[in-house]
């Protein structure tokens, strides 16, 4: 079931709300896991390298949530470092990143005021 995606052709994430509410999902999660998709686009490559992405996903990412990455038929490294550093980033982190990767690539990126970093 889609719960969200990242459109690149328009640059838009987008969002299934019914679907992450018929799966009990955090949409704040959904949202991070995007916009880490977004990040990959504009670095255009692995964000973690090897080995340390192979040992983070063996000890984050359960076998058989791995299984079915590789049988989707997507790109599965992509997508299982997606997944891991949504589940080791927070949402500020995110934004910051993207916020600056952005700006370095000159991409213009729209980030949400509700992520877009604070000020201290």
């Amino acid at each position: 079931m889609l719960m969200g995606g990242w459109n690149r052709e328009q640059a838009v994430v987008f969002l299934c709300a019914a679907s992450i509410r018929a799966q009990e999902m955090d949409q704040e999660e959904i949202l991070r896991h995007e916009l880490i998709h977004v990040i990959q686009d504009l670095h255009q490559g692995a964000l973690l390298p090897e080995p340390l992405f192979t040992i983070l996903a063996r000890e984050t990412i359960p076998s058989g949530e791995v299984m079915m990455v590789i049988a989707s038929g997507d790109d599965a490294n992509r997508e299982l470092e997606c997944r891991l550093l949504t589940r080791m980033l927070s949402t500020p982190v995110v934004a910051q990143w993207l916020t600056e990767s952005a700006a370095k690539n000159r991409q213009g990126v729209v980030i949400p005021v509700a992520l877009a970093p604070k000020n201290p």
